[in-house]
């Protein structure tokens, strides 16, 4: 269970106490590694320091070869090998002082001798583990990780690319498709246009030849007669010229959209 879905109180358990259980543990190992220090011939305060060197050493120990288990450095085997050394001095300890309290059991050269070696092997292995170098990694090993890494991410790369590839190409397609789309309508719209125009054109040229109207050059101008209006677009026609309404009306002599009436007027008779 994560302590993230557990009540509050049984966060506060294990949050608190964990470090409570151990401070107890510690407290309750002092008297009798004391007593084991006085049992071997240490007296004052230094036997005090007994218990440093057993219960927290213990605990140094089981965290360090903790760490270098996880981290697969080099020297957990003996860091462990000391934390359950240590962990069996701490418990020999503790039952030897209570038994010899308890007269069960009397002291004897064995035991002086074992608990006076106790500090002096504990600081060999104190610095040992300290001399102990961190997991080294060689150049090999570093250009293998280097290359998987380098792999990994040339293929997300890769796959990140042929995603965007992907994307861009669909939009393309949209695009274009749209862009056909908006082309035919533009043709259909200018086709339609031009029918329009020719249509007004010629609506307009039919009103214009029934009710004429004088063209203005400056002067007032009557309306040229649409048999006039043909012979001149004969004639414009036989000479090779262009006929559209401005070279009609240049040749009639009256404004442009009027010639343009005029040549609607000769194409819808």
């Amino acid at each position: 269970m994560s302590s993230m879905h557990m009540p509050w109180y049984a966060r506060s358990v294990f949050t608190g106490g964990r470090p409570l259980v151990l401070v107890a543990a510690l407290v309750m190992s002092v008297p009798g590694e004391i007593r084991m220090a006085e049992l071997a011939g240490w007296h004052g305060w230094i036997t005090w320091l007994m218990p440093v060197s057993i219960s927290a050493y213990a605990a140094c120990a089981a965290v360090i070869s903790e760490v270098r288990r996880r981290a697969q450095a080099p020297g957990r085997v003996t860091a462990t090998i000391g934390a359950g050394a240590a962990l069996g001095l701490a418990l020999s300890a503790q039952v030897v002082a209570h038994l010899i309290d308890r007269s069960y059991m009397a002291t004897s050269p064995l035991l002086v001798a074992v608990v006076s070696a106790v500090p002096p092997l504990v600081v060999a292995h104190m610095l040992h583990m300290a001399a102990t170098p961190p997991a080294s990694v060689t150049a090999e090993q570093r250009i293998t990780e280097l290359e998987e890494s380098l792999l990994l991410m040339a293929t997300d790369l890769a796959e990140s690319l042929d995603l965007e590839g992907r994307v861009l190409l669909s939009k393309a397609h949209g695009v274009k498709n749209t862009l056909d789309e908006l082309t035919e309508a533009a043709e259909e719209l200018t086709v339609a246009a031009d029918e329009l125009a020719e249509e007004l054109i010629g609506e307009v040229a039919t009103a214009g030849v029934s009710e004429p109207k004088p063209c203005h050059n400056g002067s007032a101008k009557k309306a040229v007669p649409l048999t006039v209006v043909k012979e001149t677009v004969a004639a414009m026609v036989s000479e090779g010229t262009k006929v559209n309404g401005k070279t009609l009306a240049e040749r009639l002599g009256c404004s442009e959209r009027t010639g343009y009436r005029y040549l609607g007027a000769v194409q819808a008779a």
